[in-house]
């Protein structure tokens, strides 16, 4: 189901609350964490050294996306029981596993399937460290920029309502990073001088997460019937988006001060 579909068929009392999630998510969509200097600086490589900003955004972005199905099993936990399906996909993509349209479109997009289908995304991320000459490293200092962040986003998830975790993940995550990533892979593209099997995780989730953020979106229907609800999940989509824009923040000035060779 897309946004347009659930805002054209939907009943009429409903009109409120999906008014208010239109509101939301273009706010979302315009929020600087989406078209941040830093996403700009990479994607047209004014960077003092690009590749050595891509290399320094794979080594230090690890430490989220090795998060991410802990992010997504942590929303699933919070939700009523009968809502918890609604991921079900998300999940199972998050372990490799695709319908088979969504192989093809993929395949359409340059993927080979043996190099996606059945590969977790944590891997896929791995792949592309090493398509950079990244060593992989599970190690993540909880007082760095990645660190703090993904420490503070489980936080929320975990702690806040149920209706701010969806918020957080869906309109202040899963909305906007097909965006983001796309930025990212035009750099990569540039100048990061990698292999196609290397780039498979930027191209899989410029495409795939527009479908998650629909699934998201569904569910925050559910919550935004109420103003408790509605507040929670703006509460939560603006948290997550500013978490987002601090670590870029922090990168923009990594990435600015250094000119080291790090080819």
């Amino acid at each position: 189901m897309n946004y347009q579909s659930i805002t054209t068929n939907a009943p009429a009392e409903n009109e409120a609350s999906l008014r208010y999630l239109r509101e939301l998510r273009d706010e979302a969509l315009h929020h600087e964490a989406v078209h941040h200097p830093y996403l700009t600086a990479l994607s047209k490589g004014t960077f003092p050294n690009p590749r050595g900003a891509l290399r320094s955004f794979a080594e230090t972005y690890q430490g989220y996306s090795a998060w991410f199905p802990r992010f997504l099993s942590t929303v699933e936990a919070r939700l009523p029981r009968d809502l918890q399906s609604v991921l079900a996909e998300n999940k199972a993509e998050e372990v490799g596993s695709y319908d088979e349209e969504t192989l093809r479109d993929l395949e359409a997009a340059g993927l080979q399937r043996e190099w996606i289908d059945k590969v977790p995304h944590p891997e896929l991320f791995r792949r592309f460290q090493q398509a950079l000459n990244v060593e992989p490293d599970a190690r993540v200092d909880s007082a760095s920029p990645v660190g703090r962040w993904r420490e503070e986003l489980l936080k929320l998830l975990e702690t806040d309502h149920p209706a701010a975790a969806v918020g957080a993940l869906g309109l202040g995550t899963e909305l906007v990073v097909s965006r983001m990533y796309a930025s990212v892979l035009k750099g990569v593209d540039s100048f990061g001088q990698i292999n196609p099997e290397g780039r498979s995780f930027l191209v899989l989730h410029a495409l795939v997460d527009d479908a998650h953020a629909e699934s998201l979106l569904e569910l925050s229907r559910h919550f935004a019937m109420n103003g408790e609800g509605r507040a929670a999940l703006a509460r939560g989509m603006r948290a997550a988006l500013d978490m987002r824009a601090e670590f870029w923040n922090e990168l923009l000035e990594r990435g600015s001060a250094s000119k080291e060779d790090a080819a």
